[in-house]
């Protein structure tokens, strides 16, 4: 049985870039607080900031297609959430804080727009309803 792409929701370019914002603040709020003693495997997971490589691919993947929604996958909201609950433990900037929230706000609003993704040169793309990748081509099986 072939296995199923994972599914993602689509955000805007500019929720994208307010996503690596948060994820960096995070890191840095935890950087700090544990005076970087922490092992950073965890302190990456705990602040998100293993999502910031590639959701910068995916925003130029997005823009060299000339297309506007950048996708962020299921597996990866719960991640952002522990982002934003560490800011809030560790006094993150309020504004950075804000803009989380407003994320997940977007994020929960769109949780019956699941899409499909295809891989274009390792990096995750939301598949055309067509069964196309945003590129044009078919979808690759993954049979």
């Amino acid at each position: 049985m072939a296995e199923q792409p994972p599914l993602a929701l689509q955000i805007s370019i500019d929720e994208a870039k307010d996503l690596i914002e948060v994820l960096r603040h995070a890191r840095t709020q935890i950087v700090e607080l544990t005076r970087g003693d922490a092992d950073q495997e965890l302190v990456a997971r705990a602040g998100g900031s293993d999502l910031i490589a590639s959701v910068y691919a995916r925003i130029g993947l997005t823009v060299i297609q000339g297309r506007d929604a950048v996708p962020i996958l299921v597996t990866e909201i719960g991640q952002v959430e522990a982002a934003v609950l560490n800011l809030e433990s560790y006094e993150g900037h309020e504004v950075v804080l804000c803009l989380g929230y407003a994320l997940l706000q977007n994020l929960e609003s769109r949780q019956s727009s699941w899409r499909s993704l295809t891989l274009i040169d390792g990096i995750w793309a939301i598949t055309n309803e067509t069964g196309e990748s945003a590129n044009g081509a078919t979808a690759p099986s993954t049979s």
